[in-house]
Parts: C-alpha cells; structure tokens; sequence
C-alpha cells in the first residue's frame, strides 16, 4: 500500500514537471512588430556622432572640475543638426546644461512619457591614451565604427533619438501622447545637478508619466552559451546603490615600533571580513521574471529546472552563481571595497586609516542592512561609518505593460530572430530618480553588442558599428508614433 502510494507521488510529481517544462516556451509572438517604412541615412547619422563625440563633455566627482564650454558646443552641436526639433519642440536648459524637450502629441487625454539619456562621458583613465586605435575623442569613422568616448554611452542614445524626431517632424508626424526628452549632464557621478534638478521641475510643474525609457539593457549576443539567438534584455529593475567610508582607529606613531595591528592592518582584516563572508544569496521576484524568460529559449534540462524552481531552487542558485561574477551580482547585494588610505609618510603609523566600499543592494534589503553587514565585519575595532552617497533599490515595473510590450515590438522590427528578456540591471542609471513622478521605469537601447564589446564602455577603444547607429534610428521611428 505505501509502495503504491510513493508510485503515485512520485508519478505525479514527474508530470507536473513535465507539463511545467513543456509550457514554458518562447512568447515572442505576444509583441506585435513595429516597422519603419523610412529608409535611413547611417552615414549621416554616423556624420552627427563623430561631431557629437569630438564634445568632451567629461564627468568628474569633483564638479568645479567639469569644462562646461565643452557642453555649450555639444548643445549647440544639436541645435544645429536638429532644427526640425528645436522649432516644433518646446526646448530649455535645466540647471545651465542639462536639457528638456517637450514634444506635443495628437491625444491630450494620455499621460506623457519621456526617453532619457546622458550627455556627459567618464574621463580617459591616465596612461591609457597610446591603447587606442583612434584618440578617444576623435569621433574618427573607420572600419565600419564610430570610434570615441561616448559612442556606446550614451550619445548614441541621444543622436539617434533625435534624428528619429527630426525624420517624423519633417513628414508632419506627430506621437500619440505627449514625448518628453531629458537629457542629464552629469549621470556619470550621481546625477544632482542634471536629472534630478530636471524631476524636481516636472514634479513641480505636477507632471506625472505614464513611462519613463533610459539606458540599461541592449540586444546581447553571446552572453549566455545556453541560448543559441541575441537576447534583448530590458531592464524592469535596478539594485541600489551605496557608497560607504569606513574609517577605523588605532595607534599612531613611529613605523619603527609597530603595534600588534596597526590602523590599516585592522581596516584590511575588515576588508578581508568582508570579501570573505558575502550578504546572503536571494532570488528577486525581478531576477526571477528574467531568468523564467531565458528558461524559454534553452534545452529542455534547463528548462526542467527553471520552470519548477519551486522544487529546484537550491540546485539553480547553486549553479547559477558558479558561472560567472554575473550570476553573484543577480542573486545578492555586493559590497566591493574600492578604496584605501593609511599614513601619508612611509614611516608613520596611521591613527586612522579608511576605505571605501561600493555596494549595491538587492531588492528587499536597504542601505541600513548593508551597514549592519559592515558594522559585523569592523567588530572589535573603533570605527566610524560615512554615507557618501545612497539610493534605495528600485521598484519593479511591469513586464506585460503597454509600453513593454511596444518597444519588445519594436525590437521585433530590427531583429525579429531576438528573444525578448526583463531583467535586473546590477548597474545604476539616472531613470530612478523619477520614480516619484513615475511608477512604469524601463531600461533599454537598441544597439547589438557583442561580449567582447562588454570591456568597451567605460574602457578603451569604444566605439559602435555604423550599422548600430542605423538600427537605433529605425527603432525609434518605429516606435515613436506608436506612442
């Protein structure tokens, strides 16, 4: 009798694996195909860019260092290229550089949406210069690529908007609702001068959007070797972000007479502590929702497994974070010690040495569970924690909403062979700052990258493919007037 009714269990529990595994397929059929029926020029996009790039609109932490005669040159730059845009939109600056287009639509009753991007770009690290095949701000166009800092974050963003706008105001086109274009200057730091200054004034105004689009994912080929087609990663969410100092006592003095453990000694065990004993693994309902989508484009093993997580949750998570510094990232809050600094002399001994840590925080945790962790790890020592600079994770938008489902359409129209994936950005964007004017947040440009091209942004030889360039304008124009 208990024979049979293990059988029966057992039995059962093989079919609802089963049938769970066998439902879980490809939906890319639900996003309807948006198309452009106008033929772009990439070479005069590409044109643009290069100009673009040549605008050495450098970030820096310290903001009396930024050379702001570079970004008068890029807005003048744009004022130039754009003219259709700059005489059917409403235009001003925002906190001297930043910039706000409002694009009037043909349906008053919508709420309005806004696209956003950045116009400043991270410096060139120092030493590097020789590295690069053309010089970082030369826009040089060779090889099939635009060359430069920028290309790839985020001008191209910019650029290519834009020339979708200036394309659909010269045919007396118009959006649906209403289209706000803001564009930050200083995204690469923290974002209070340009993006936030640019909330502050449409929550002022009452403003409230019904989505907001930013940089995030992209269309990625290559990522995972489990899944054989490009994968267009929409970002629905984005961990949070926290910058700690941690500064910890000891004994001063002569390096001639050392204590047991100096200040800087005490602040590496702390590191150490740290790097040793991570935040807890955790499946977020927004990593979940990614990795349920790339289950649908993967072998039937993987597929078993990810469609009954709630029998082989251990086993994934296991898995999942052994393959790569990725899978970590997804599934905890990381904390990666960035900085230090003891005595300013070879032969002195620091009273107090520091370092810092940048972490960001999974959905459910805060940037108080974070300084629990630290306060753990500096146990038994004097210490004192600094908040730099902090942002709670973000909320999760959804995956089945209208404008989703549009710019998933919209990837159709230029590749319609990709597989579309919601997913958790482990990065920062600017676009959090507007969730208190807006609850639906996504993350996306439509440029293909492949993994090599990963190390690019943010390092040496950046650059994207006049084809890129090309397809970025076809998506806008696809789904601009859909909007």
């Amino acid at each position: 009798m208990y024979l049979i009714l293990i059988f029966v269990v057992l039995a059962t529990i093989i079919v609802v694996l089963i049938i769970r595994t066998v439902k879980l397929n490809p939906i890319e059929h639900i996003y309807p195909k948006l198309e452009t029926h106008y033929k772009v020029d990439s070479k005069n996009v590409s044109e643009i860019l290069k100009e673009a790039i040549k605008c050495r609109t450098i970030s820096h932490s310290d903001y009396s260092k930024f050379d702001f005669i570079e970004f008068d040159k890029f807005n003048e730059l744009l004022k130039k290229r754009f003219p259709g845009v700059y005489k059917e939109m409403s235009f001003e600056t925002v906190n001297g550089y930043s910039l706000l287009f409002k694009w009037n639509g043909i349906d008053n009753s919508l709420k309005p949406g806004l696209f956003m991007a950045h116009i400043d770009v991270v410096p060139i690290e120092k030493g590097t210069e020789k590295d690069w095949e053309y010089p970082p701000f030369s826009g040089e166009i060779a090889k099939g690529y635009v060359w430069g800092r920028g290309t790839m974050d985020i001008k191209l963003q910019i650029i290519t908007m834009l020339e979708a706008c200036e394309t659909m105001i010269d045919k007396g086109e118009k959006p649906n609702r209403t289209l706000y274009f803001a564009f930050g200057h200083d995204e690469e730091t923290d974002g209070s001068n340009g993006a936030r200054k640019i909330v502050e004034k449409l929550n002022t105004e009452g403003i409230k959007l019904e989505f907001v689009n930013d940089e995030g994912g992209c269309i990625n080929k290559g990522i995972f070797s489990s899944v054989d087609k490009p994968l267009a990663f929409i970002g629905v969410a984005e961990k949070g972000y926290l910058n700690l100092k941690i500064e910890i006592k000891g004994k001063g003095g002569h390096a001639s007479t050392p204590p047991s453990n100096s200040s800087l000694g005490l602040a590496a065990k702390a590191i150490c502590r740290i790097e040793n004993k991570q935040m807890k693994l955790r499946l977020t309902e927004p990593a979940e929702k990614m990795i349920m989508a790339l289950g649908r484009h993967m072998g039937f093993g993987s597929r078993l497994v990810i469609a009954n997580l709630w029998l082989f949750k251990p086993l994934f998570i296991k898995t999942f974070t052994t393959q790569g510094t990725t899978g970590e990232a997804l599934l905890r809050t990381t904390i990666a010690p960035t900085m230090a600094e003891g005595s300013m002399e070879p032969n002195v001994l620091p009273q107090v040495s520091s370092f810092t840590v940048n972490c960001r925080i999974l959905q459910g945790e805060t940037y108080k569970d974070v300084i629990k962790h630290i306060e753990n790890a500096c146990r038994g020592m004097e210490y004192n924690i600094k908040i730099l600079r902090h942002e709670e994770p973000s909320a999760l938008s959804n995956p089945d909403s209208e404008v989703f489902t549009k710019i998933a359409g919209a990837v159709r129209g230029i590749s319609e062979e990709t597989a579309i994936i919601p997913y958790l950005m482990v990065a920062g964007t600017d676009s959090i700052k507007y969730e208190c004017i807006c609850k639906n947040i996504l993350r996306f440009t439509p440029y293909s990258m492949e993994m090599d091209d990963m190390k690019r942004i943010h390092g040496t030889n950046e650059r994207i493919s006049l084809e890129n360039a090309k397809r970025c304008v076809e998506f806008y124009l696809a789904l601009f007037p859909k909007m």
